[in-house]
């Protein structure tokens, strides 16, 4: 349900449009979102008291509070921070009543430069999107120069996506796969997986190893070439073999989509082989959180 703000205007106005844009700064794109063309055209008296949409007045503003589970900062430099991103929880608000996102727990950890990053777009500084059912490593630009630097050169620049993904039976489909990809059902909510290329259609890539197999299940190691919407869910389900937990690709019912962005690597990154490990871009106490609940659900 919308809330809404009371607002009273000091002068007479010719319309509402024109008060609004007065008043908001706000395009016309943005009024006819919330106000239909006979609302957009009442004049309007001073000491008229209007009720108008928390999101219209506080567009492309974070709210303040956060409401989800617990994300973690798993490490921050100059340039950017890199979080967990837990299952159920949204990348970014599309209005300011949403307070279930990664940048609403951002302003409630005051990390201003992450959210003055590319402030014309609800996205802010994000560098790519999780889906809100898969959990896992995120990473925020912190200033503009690192942001569109990344945006222009992600695919280039982002050598190495690895994700874990547990999916019914015993898999046998090691090995790359390339598959063609249609967005299908409304607003594209689902995609379609082609083994031939047809007209309209996007290519994507991927590689996909079996960590570990028992009673009826699999872990995977997927590392991801490209990076198409719903790609891992729906190219997985294409090989016979969905994920649990994603009913919309065929999986079983279960208590989360079992997807996880594991690490990813870009080229600043130069690794020592005698650091540890899981020490940069890597989602350790995450991937051991699937792992336990994929163990549990056997």
């Amino acid at each position: 349900m919308t809330d809404y703000i009371e607002v009273s205007w000091l002068n007479n106005e010719p319309s509402l449009k024109s008060a609004l844009q007065l008043a908001f700064g706000a395009s016309g794109q943005l009024i006819k979102k919330y106000f239909s063309s006979k609302e957009q055209d009442r004049s309007i008296l001073a000491k008229t008291v209007l009720k108008l949409p928390i999101n219209f007045v506080n567009h492309l503003k974070i709210n303040p509070i956060y409401e989800g589970p617990e994300v973690k900062i798993i490490s921050e430099s100059d340039e950017f921070i890199v979080l967990h991103k837990p299952p159920t929880v949204h990348c970014h608000p599309h209005g300011y009543e949403d307070r279930d996102t990664l940048l609403n727990f951002l302003v409630t950890q005051k990390k201003w430069d992450c959210l003055e990053v590319n402030r014309d777009q609800y996205d802010r500084g994000l560098l790519y999107r999780l889906d809100f059912e898969t959990s896992g490593v995120i990473i925020l630009a912190k200033n503009e120069k690192f942001f569109q630097f990344m945006r222009e050169n992600f695919n280039t620049s982002m050598k190495r996506k690895f994700y874990w993904a547990i999916v019914e039976g015993e898999f046998n489909q090691e090995g790359s796969w390339t598959h063609y990809f249609k967005p299908t059902g409304q607003k594209g909510s689902k995609q379609k997986v082609m083994n031939d290329l047809s007209e309209g259609a996007t290519e994507g890539r991927l590689t996909v190893k079996k960590v570990y197999s028992k009673n009826g299940k699999s872990l995977l190691l997927v590392n991801l070439k490209t990076g198409l919407r719903h790609q891992i869910r729906a190219q997985l389900s294409h090989l016979g073999f969905p994920i649990l937990g994603d009913e919309l690709y065929g999986g079983h019912a279960s208590s989360r989509i079992f997807l996880h962005a594991l690490r990813y690597e870009f080229t600043e990154v130069v690794e020592d082989q005698n650091a540890e490990l899981f020490n940069i871009f890597f989602d350790l106490d995450g991937a051991l959180k699937v792992g336990h609940d994929m163990l549990r659900s056997f």
